[in-house]
């Protein structure tokens, strides 16, 4: 067996910044934010491809199973409009000779990233496939007794993915992995619309879009001052409708985010933005996403409701695997709405934060430390054959968290009586 690699890409900073962040009761400030501003990619922020020390389990206890639910790997953005409306108003600056110097080298940059997407809307890129390859391959050496084939013992995993082609490629370069890492290993995958309402259920998050979306303008324009930009880009301030400058500021901002996602093409539109723009948006994205997804006050109970049925199959699936000993992983591939309300519901700490006034949320939650690109939470299983208690690790990006509401027999380690308690009562 090759051995084990990894390596960061992502900057020493933000992968500094992603570990704190983690750490139980962080705090984040806006100067930690903005010491590495690709840390204001937010949900498009790369997948921090680091490995995680994992705490000894109690004496006698041993893993044989995983319960995982992850977000697909980067990808290209999910509608050519986020590359055509900035590459249509630097075409027709460049067109009318409108351009500054640095506003002609925007425009080639933004032109190659929107040829490079071009009919490939929300596909998974090959950074996605590497990141979804590196987790799994984690997961099989940080736990190679679930995966383990000797003496005739069977290891079957049922994976499981949305629909979505970038769901069902990134389960693709898990599983691949984990079958090259041990051949032996039987998967069943399964992509279904049946399971979309079970597993991967976003109904009130696309209403809570809809409903939500005046408001998201309104944040921009009072967030963001385009002024500088405009100015660094185009010799005539009045080319782009006053209504119409903060979308410039925005687009810049989405494309930047995507460039680590496709960084085989070595782009990076960040250092054309200040520190202070790039996180005027992000703000704005952060608290969209908590909004529509998390757990805050005004809207949390509904946005919570989408992952009810998902953690009610994860006690179902571990409770198949407890009985009957036949199940080593169940392994699942969706989306970042999938995963936020999951976290959130379950209790994970740092992702049930509750704000009444979302006023400088991003003290407290992080869009980009909770689901960044390919961000996964894996429940890890241990029995000792001396006891009857099941015990259980909770991991969030690879990282031991605590679970609220939830005693632990010894951090990061609880009962599974416990959690499947805590778990049915808030699934109800």
């Amino acid at each position: 067996m090759k051995a084990y690699r990894f390596f960061i890409l992502t900057g020493a900073a933000l992968a500094a910044l992603l570990s704190f962040a983690m750490t139980s009761s962080a705090q984040i400030s806006k100067e930690n934010v903005l010491k590495d501003i690709r840390s204001m990619s937010g949900i498009y922020t790369v997948y921090p491809d680091v490995a995680y020390a994992q705490t000894p389990a109690p004496e006698g206890y041993k893993p044989f199973y995983i319960s995982h639910l992850g977000r697909h790997g980067s990808r290209w953005h999910s509608s050519h409009r986020t590359y055509e409306r900035p590459l249509g108003r630097l075409q027709q600056g460049h067109d009318e000779e409108k351009l500054t110097p640095v506003g002609e080298e925007v425009y080639t940059l933004v032109k190659a990233l929107a040829d490079d997407a071009r009919d490939r809307n929300g596909e998974l890129s090959p950074r996605g496939v590497q990141e979804h390859r590196h987790i799994a391959e984690r997961m099989y050496m940080s736990f190679p007794e679930v995966f383990s084939t000797e003496h005739g013992r069977v290891c079957r995993i049922e994976s499981i993915s949305s629909t979505v082609v970038r769901c069902v490629l990134s389960m693709a370069a898990s599983n691949e992995r984990l079958k090259e890492l041990n051949p032996e290993i039987q998967i069943e995958r399964t992509s279904s619309e049946r399971n979309m309402d079970t597993i991967f259920g976003r109904e009130e998050c696309f209403s809570l879009t809809k409903e939500l979306s005046g408001r998201k303008s309104s944040m921009y324009r009072q967030n963001c001052n385009p002024d500088r930009l405009l100015g660094m880009l185009f010799t005539d301030y009045d080319f782009i409708p006053e209504k119409n400058r903060w979308e410039m500021l925005h687009d810049i901002w989405m494309l930047a985010s995507g460039c680590m996602d496709v960084d085989y093409l070595g782009i990076d539109l960040f250092k054309y933005l200040t520190a202070d723009e790039a996180f005027a948006v992000w703000e704005v994205k952060n608290t969209m996403m908590y909004l529509q997804s998390g757990p805050s006050e005004e809207f949390g109970e509904r946005a919570l409701s989408d992952a009810k049925p998902a953690l009610r199959h994860i006690v179902s699936e571990a409770d198949r695997a407890i009985s009957t000993g036949d199940l080593s992983a169940t392994l699942r591939y969706g989306h970042d709405q999938n995963l936020v309300p999951l976290v959130a519901l379950m209790g994970i700490e740092g992702c049930d934060i509750r704000d009444a006034d979302g006023k400088d949320l991003y003290e407290s939650w992080c869009d980009f430390i909770i689901t960044p690109m390919a961000a996964n939470v894996q429940l890890i299983f241990f029995r000792n054959a001396s006891s009857d208690d099941i015990l259980v690790k909770v991991l969030l990006n690879e990282k031991e968290v605590a679970v609220n509401g939830v005693e632990a027999v010894s951090f990061p380690y609880y009962k599974w009586s416990d959690l499947r308690h805590h778990f049915l009562c808030v699934a109800e």
